[in-house]
């Protein structure tokens, strides 16, 4: 009996770390923004949007780089957040819009990745809808390194149980897009890089293109 429970103890503890260490949740590249006072506040939230975040990413003056590193720094949850549903909410009614495809057609680049990324930190083990906020933001304003570069994130993390060397990639192609207009901190990309670039080993034997 005692073996069976420290054997599921072990089972439950290896699920969490192989959940822990994937592109969304691997990345902490708030830290290139820290001292930021608004990145601090996020980090005194317990994980949770506040009234004061919600307006500071509803605020379209405020750097969409900036947004996503607050959202960053929120983290994730392995039981799961409805951070995004509260975001959702508020632009709802700020512009009083009625329906999904209303919010998709009607919000600003900044505000579509940011419910992209807050619903990829939600709920990682199923990024389908975060997804096409964040190819709604790409068409939006398809030259943004920031909105490209989460982007991939939330689609390497699907491959995370597929192919390693397609998270390589995924998020790889961001960064050789020298077309690209480069609006994210230099520092931020670096840590996100660090530790996306230990995927490239396992494409050694892979050659197929991104999908």
């Amino acid at each position: 009996m005692k073996n069976t429970f420290l054997g599921i103890l072990a089972m439950l503890f290896f699920s969490y770390q192989a959940s822990a260490d994937s592109p969304l949740t691997s990345t902490e590249f708030y830290k290139a923004y820290e001292k930021l006072p608004i990145i601090q506040l996020a980090g005194d939230s317990n994980g949770l949007l506040t009234k004061e975040l919600i307006k500071y990413l509803a605020d379209k003056d405020n750097p969409t780089d900036v947004k996503i590193a607050l959202i960053n720094r929120l983290g994730w949850n392995i039981k799961g957040k409805k951070n995004a549903s509260i975001l959702i909410k508020y632009l709802k009614s700020k512009y009083s819009f009625n329906t999904t495809a209303e919010l998709k057609a009607g919000l600003s680049t900044s505000d579509l990745i940011c419910i992209a990324y807050l619903k990829s930190m939600d709920n990682y083990f199923d990024t389908k809808e975060a997804l096409t906020f964040a190819t709604a933001a790409q068409a939006k304003e398809p030259k943004s390194y920031t909105i490209n570069i989460i982007r991939s994130l939330i689609k390497a993390q699907d491959y995370v149980y597929k192919s390693y060397c397609q998270v390589f990639k995924i998020v790889d192609e961001v960064r050789s897009d020298e077309k690209l207009t480069i609006d994210f901190n230099k520092e931020a990309s670096d840590i996100i890089f660090e530790y996306i670039d230990g995927y490239k080993k396992y494409c050694k034997n892979e050659t197929s293109k991104v999908n």
